[in-house]
């Protein structure tokens, strides 16, 4: 169940060259501030994941994400998250990110991916959900 996004935060600029050119050219003003502009976003497995289930792999409760948005990113952008302990109850929290989050960006795709026995795959997409920045607004639309 995805709850939201977190942030602003805030991402060192890659060195490698990744970005785009104009990206780029931004990059003494943004190194002043501290980075790039980055999100993450926040969610919940519902039922939560028993305590039982530290035996098992981590991966086998991450969700998997990959992230778009309806601008260029300035790069491609990593997968990281966290997931909180596994306790039970009726949700436990998960996070990903972070990512780059363009200034004139205005819709976020996120491509979710099923959970099973081994962990996700990233084979058969479980859905979309579209981010509206400007109105507020998030939408899942099921594989």
């Amino acid at each position: 169940m995805a709850r939201g996004l977190a942030g602003p935060y805030t991402l060192p600029i890659p060195d490698d060259g990744d970005g785009e050119p104009e990206e780029y050219e931004k990059r003494p003003a943004l190194d002043e501030t501290g980075g790039y502009p980055a999100f993450a976003l926040e969610y919940e497995l519902v039922p939560g994941v028993p305590s039982s289930a530290e035996e098992q792999s981590i991966f086998r409760y991450l969700v998997g994400i990959t992230y778009s948005a309806d601008v260029e990113l300035p790069w491609e952008p990593n997968d990281g998250g966290v997931i909180a302990p596994f306790q039970g109850g009726a949700t436990t929290h998960g996070s990903r990110g972070d990512w780059p989050l363009p200034p004139n960006a205005e819709i976020l795709t996120f491509t979710l991916f099923g959970v099973g026995p081994t962990g996700f795959t990233d084979e058969h997409p479980a859905g979309e959900l579209s981010v509206d920045l400007t109105r507020g607004r998030a939408d899942w639309r099921p594989a």
